[in-house]
């Protein structure tokens, strides 16, 4: 009948799934066997650039911002290491505008007496009453003081060039013509999405770290090379970073994440996956025991991390013991 295809939950916690009910639930279960392994311990961190392949575009003296040729780039679009991002043009105050006139106006009439002494003295030299050399020193002094000249005149109307850094993407930054940037401000922040890092944040001194991993809130699992930890604490905890050695699409920096990191130290129990263990009405974590061919038992256990993908069940089942390893989501919904 179709009451005995449906799945149900007894008055006793057991639940009765038939064959064909587990079918659909796609359920697979598999012997518990106890075994050692090394112990982790779960640490929670964020996505950081890597330091070596992230930088700023920031403006060393306050200004005027304007766009390149190109325009401003936009967020996400790729730039090179070089390319010009923005233009800063530093305001000039007006003392410093009154001491550039003064200093325009000495040189040139510097500039105008010496062409003047170059211009007697051209008929003279060809006579030979002023030598060579006096005359190829008049010439020098005169384009050292156009020099002075020109370099004057850059000053004032050359802005400053903002030039990436480093290669990857616009992660941040909005800048607008005309905008006012203070001394030092950040106008565009540059990441490579292809070399990100993990910040973990840990309480306890941690030695000899040998596997690692990263879970983000949406399932994805991270594989994860341990980096180094700092040395001073930061808010009661140590920072500890990771390099992601996996696939890095879909990651943005910033994001939040589990970090999972394997000690040196070793423990004993049954490895499921994370997706085996469930949370009952009582928020206490439990698995189902496949005890005959269509019944079904919620076992409470105690688990600890074991790796990003993985359990470590230390107490509450029995080796030998039919764990279900798939479909504990829908069991634990059968009402």
């Amino acid at each position: 009948t179709a009451v005995a295809e449906r799945a149900q939950r007894q008055t006793d916690g057991t639940i009765f799934v038939p064959k064909a009910v587990q079918r659909i639930f796609a359920l697979e279960n598999t012997l518990s066997a106890i075994g050692s392994t090394r112990r982790a311990v779960e640490l929670p961190g964020r996505i950081i650039p890597d330091p070596d392949a992230a930088g700023y575009v920031q403006t060393a003296v306050g200004g005027r911002l304007a766009p390149p040729p190109g325009g401003f780039p936009r967020l996400g679009a790729a730039v090179k290491a070089g390319d010009v991002l923005a233009y800063v043009t530093p305001p000039v105050q007006a003392i410093d505008a009154s001491d550039m006139r003064q200093r325009q106006g000495e040189l040139d009439q510097q500039i105008a007496i010496v062409e003047r002494r170059i211009a007697r003295w051209e008929p003279l030299a060809t006579a030979g009453a002023v030598t060579r050399t006096q005359l190829e020193e008049a010439r020098l002094e005169l384009k050292g003081l156009n020099d002075r000249r020109a370099a004057l005149d850059r000053v004032r109307r050359e802005p400053e060039a903002l030039v990436a850094s480093v290669s990857g993407i616009v992660a941040d930054g909005v800048p607008v013509a005309g905008q006012i940037a203070q001394t030092n401000a950040i106008v565009f922040q540059i990441v490579d999405p292809t070399r990100l890092w993990v910040e973990a944040m840990s309480f306890d001194p941690l030695d000899s770290l040998t596997q690692a991993s990263a879970v983000t809130a949406g399932g994805t699992t991270l594989p994860l090379a341990f980096r180094g930890a700092g040395f001073a604490d930061r808010g009661q905890a140590i920072p500890v970073h990771f390099a992601i050695t996996g696939d890095t699409k879909g990651i943005r920096t910033g994001q939040f994440v589990t970090a999972v990191a394997a000690t040196g130290e070793t423990t004993s129990g049954l490895a499921v996956p994370r997706s085996a263990v469930v949370r009952g009405s009582d928020g206490q974590a439990q698995v189902f025991d496949h005890v005959s061919a269509e019944r079904f038992v919620p076992r409470p256990v105690r688990t600890a991390p074991l790796d990003g993908d993985r359990l470590l069940i230390l107490a509450g089942v029995e080796p030998g013991r039919r764990i279900v390893m798939q479909g504990a989501p829908l069991l634990d919904n059968v009402r």
